[in-house]
């Protein structure tokens, strides 16, 4: 585990790092344009302009280090060494697994404390690169490429190295509405990794999943977004989606299960796809 602690603490540290270089000479110029006033910091260090440059640039060291340092292996190669079929037959669960879990989402009820930051984010193209690009590809190669599989070649149990991995991804996005809905998805996501090898699934998905959302959140104002399924459709057709993606979701995973190849064997000595020691 102290590799994993170890990958999650880089993983704030570059974003620490990256955000402060990127704010700290905006804020300078406030505060001597406002003679000293300290109330300008809050204003220029919140610009979701920049937050979403610190994002794509502190993304873009963290895959660097992964691959540099060989925690995962990871090129245009990979992208054709899984066969497609298997990407698209991953795609109607992760779409599936998607929609059931955004209606638990709203169930819950649970707050969401970064809805105004990532509203901005959809509205500059910074923020849509972090979301839609940089997200996908290193929370993927991060959590299960260099965590999860990490933990498989260890020998843990492949469950429990997929439930660990999904539940610091859940636990690191520290927004309420987002912590259990990161946890399932990071748990499909890790297994499609887990039975292929491959991190292209993962990203795929991932990739769909953030830019559904990003689009959404660019053309809806918060009131039509945060609009529920229920009031838009009523109860029952809202009773009858859940059930539907719930069957589609557990039907998908049965039959990928069954038809899917077993999974690579993943021994330290081995080089497994794209994710190597």
């Amino acid at each position: 585990m102290s590799r994993t602690i170890k990958l999650v603490i880089y993983y704030f540290l570059y974003q620490l790092l990256f955000t402060s270089l990127v704010t700290l000479p905006s804020i300078w110029n406030q505060l001597m344009q406002n003679g000293g006033d300290l109330s300008s910091y809050a204003e220029a260090g919140s610009s979701t302009n920049m937050i979403g440059l610190s994002m794509v640039l502190s993304g873009i060291a963290m895959i660097w280090h992964l691959i540099h340092f060989k925690y995962v292996k990871f090129n245009m190669k990979s992208f054709t060494e899984v066969p497609s079929k298997f990407i698209w037959l991953s795609i109607p669960l992760i779409i599936a697994g998607m929609l059931f879990l955004n209606l638990c989402s709203e169930f819950l009820g649970l707050p969401d404390l970064m809805q105004d930051t990532f509203f901005a984010m959809s509205r500059n193209v910074f923020g849509i690169i972090s979301i839609t690009i940089m997200a996908p590809l290193v929370e993927e190669l991060l959590f299960r490429g260099a965590i999860q599989g990490h933990l498989l070649r260890k020998g843990m149990n492949p469950w429990a190295a997929l439930f660990i991995a999904s539940a610091i991804f859940g636990i690191i996005h520290m927004n309420p509405i987002q912590i259990p809905f990161a946890f399932a998805i990071g748990m499909i996501f890790g297994w499609l990794y887990y039975r292929t090898g491959s991190l292209v699934p993962g990203i795929v998905g991932h990739f769909l999943n953030n830019s559904i959302a990003c689009i959404q959140m660019a053309n809806m104002s918060k009131e039509e977004f945060n609009t529920t399924t229920i009031e838009w459709l009523g109860e029952g057709p809202t009773y009858a989606l859940f059930a539907l993606s719930f069957v589609v979701l557990i039907g998908m995973f049965l039959y990928l299960k069954k038809h899917l190849p077993a999974a690579p064997s993943y021994k330290e000595e081995e080089v497994i796809n794209i994710v190597k020691e």
